[in-house]
């Protein structure tokens, strides 16, 4: 019978393991890490104007892109305060990341908003009580920005 003889140094694999660990007990880098990759994950989701599946945003309805001051081309966008105030934060061994403004939830997932009472607005010169947002998902990772993020943890880790 023939064989062949592997030996195995197993301090060389708990020594991988160790150092696995001990980059697991300070994610700070890491998480700030990932909050910068997300940063521009989603910096060139609004220049592209589509959700994270690759779909195009929904287009403005005609009155209110031409009731519009600036940005006419641009959904989502009027002064840029969706994009400049998206941010991360590290609770823990949590990310978080998103924004403050509360009607970044409504152009995500849609609904319709009401304006205060007495305060009809006004579409193409009639007023209404109420507007219906589509929604317009901008905010999430898609499955290769999900590989890329994969890759950031790889690198974290050491398994580059």
């Amino acid at each position: 019978m023939t064989g062949v003889n592997i030996e195995f140094d197993i301090q060389d694999a708990l020594d991988a393991v160790i150092a696995i660990e001990s980059s697991l007990d300070n994610t700070t880098e890491l998480f700030n890490h990932i909050g910068e990759v997300l940063l521009d994950i989603h910096a060139e989701r609004f220049n592209a104007q589509e959700s994270p599946d690759g779909v195009p945003w929904q287009a403005l309805s005609p009155w209110y892109q031409e009731s519009k001051a600036k940005q006419k081309d641009k959904i989502l966008t009027l002064d840029g305060n969706l994009r400049s105030t998206l941010h991360w934060q590290i609770e823990g061994n949590t990310l978080l990341f998103g924004t403050n403004l509360v009607y970044g939830a409504i152009h995500q997932f849609g609904g319709t908003i009401k304006p205060v009472r007495g305060n009809a607005l006004n579409v193409g010169g009639r007023p209404v009580t109420q507007v219906v947002i589509p929604a317009r998902p901008w905010l999430g990772v898609s499955a290769q920005d999900k590989l890329l993020l994969v890759d950031v943890v790889r690198e974290h880790l050491g398994f580059t």
